[in-house]
């Protein structure tokens, strides 16, 4: 990419003007300025202009995808079947957030579609210190997207995975405060139904949080109607590892003890490393 290229690249990502972009590039010392779109984008990352993310999409020539509605994307936090998850900051507020991207394959799927739509309204209906708090959601050409909480931290699978088990004391905390946050989460009418330890996030802050509601179940708290929706066949979704029995042989009979069945197997898992 010859660098007048990356620069009108830079430009029309908006992350910065390309008056910008020269004003930096004047800044440097002589010496240091080699003039090619590789030392641009090293330089830019060094000074803390643009994340190596960023760096990396605008010189592929996708940087218009860094913007999503109010948000600019940071990096990259993880990926599933469904879409994924970034690090992003408020443009205005300048508040680092985590942002769920529905994949466009997904998004002309409907089922999928309105599992994504069902883990917005559920976000919607839950705040408390231990469930990961929803500030948005929204569509920007196209791409549908939940705006969560950024946390700092490791998800409990991931920290067994590469630590061994966990002392116990950690493993019933851990325990404790997920089963507040679902607790919680039931008297508002929301099963989990997808309660496992990647499910868990343990913050830097010491407080465990629970996320993913994408297969969350629905009711209205007057009478324990069931919402209609993506379960109704009584097909399997989910990990089946964690999954209560009545849960794996039809989805529809799930309710709050499938979810604490789930996570007493958590915390064997916690305690063993074993699945």
């Amino acid at each position: 990419v010859r660098l007048d290229e990356f620069e009108r690249q830079i430009a029309e990502s908006g992350l910065m003007t390309q008056a910008e972009v020269r004003a930096f590039i004047e800044s440097l010392p002589s010496d240091d300025q080699q003039l090619d779109s590789g030392w641009l984008a090293r330089a830019l990352v060094r000074a803390g202009k643009l994340t190596p993310y960023q760096a990396q999409a605008i010189y592929l020539g996708k940087g218009s995808q860094l913007i999503l509605g109010n948000y600019v994307l940071m990096g990259k936090l993880g990926q599933g079947g469904m879409g994924v998850v970034f690090k992003a900051m408020h443009r205005r507020m300048r508040r680092v957030v985590a942002v769920k991207v529905l994949s466009r394959s997904s998004v002309k799927v409907p089922s999928l579609a309105n599992r994504f739509k069902r883990e917005v309204r559920a976000a919607a209906l839950l705040e408390h210190p231990n469930i990961v708090t929803a500030y948005d959601a929204d569509e920007s050409a196209g791409r549908l997207f939940l705006v969560m909480q950024y946390i700092d931290g490791d998800d409990l699978s991931s920290m067994v995975r590469e630590r061994g088990p966990l002392p116990l004391s950690m493993a019933i905390s851990c325990l404790r405060q997920a089963a507040r946050g679902l607790e919680y989460a039931h008297s508002r009418g929301v099963i989990h139904r997808d309660v496992k330890p990647s499910n868990l996030f343990l913050g830097r802050d010491g407080i465990l949080r629970v996320l993913d509601l994408g297969l969350a179940r629905i009711e209205e708290l007057q009478g324990g109607k069931q919402e209609p929706g993506l379960t109704d066949t009584g097909v399997i979704m989910g990990s089946v590892d964690f999954m209560a029995p009545e849960q794996a042989a039809d989805m529809r009979k799930s309710d709050a003890r499938s979810d604490i069945y789930s996570l007493g197997y958590t915390l064997w898992y916690l305690l063993t490393g074993k699945e």
